[in-house]
């Protein structure tokens, strides 16, 4: 198992709750480790680093923040992850998708009754919005519960999250974007 300390080692001025949501269980998968190998190559962590080193990812500084976190408002690619998301765990509900429902369905249900993410997304600023980089689940039941009609919800007994969210966003000291 990784420890939180040896990932501050390289990304010191990380908020533990993002390394803890984003990094840590990936670098405990059997085909990550830590670190992430440099250059990245063909590595596993090339997806989930959007290509870019540690070395890139030590000068993005995080700050929670509350934001606008309807559809329109994510980036293009967050978009089409939160639709193919919602098709598999709403529309679909495909037996060999159930990790995928279950996650959907327990942030939906969090949402629904507490107003609020479970934990904060973590995310970009792009060009063409919010790339979620960890989060997409909590994003996909934050889209179902804005799909949802006002009988749907005065039958559940529960109000329909605001749009405005606290979430992690992290932005590269050097003012560099990633594509999304």
């Amino acid at each position: 198992m990784v420890a939180l300390a040896d990932i501050k080692k390289d990304l010191p001025t990380w908020p533990d709750d993002v390394i803890e949501q984003w990094v840590r269980y990936l670098a405990d998968r059997e085909d990550t480790g830590w670190p992430p190998p440099d250059p990245l190559g063909d590595h596993p962590w090339t997806h989930i680093l959007s290509d870019k080193p540690v070395a890139w990812w030590s000068k993005v500084r995080w700050q929670l923040k509350t934001v606008d976190c309807s559809f329109a408002k994510l980036s293009k690619d967050t978009r089409s992850r939160v639709l193919d998301t919602y098709n598999v765990a709403v529309m679909k509900a495909k037996r060999d998708e159930y990790d995928s429902i279950r996650r959907h369905n327990e942030a939906l249900f969090y949402l629904l009754h507490n107003g609020t993410f479970p934990k904060p997304i973590i995310a970009t600023a792009v060009a063409s919005g919010l790339n979620v980089l960890d989060g997409n689940h909590r994003a996909t039941a934050h889209y179902s519960a804005q799909q949802m009609t006002a009988a749907q919800l005065t039958n559940l007994s529960v109000k329909r999250p605001s749009l405005m969210q606290e979430i992690w966003v992290g932005t590269h000291s050097g003012g560099e974007i990633l594509a999304g």
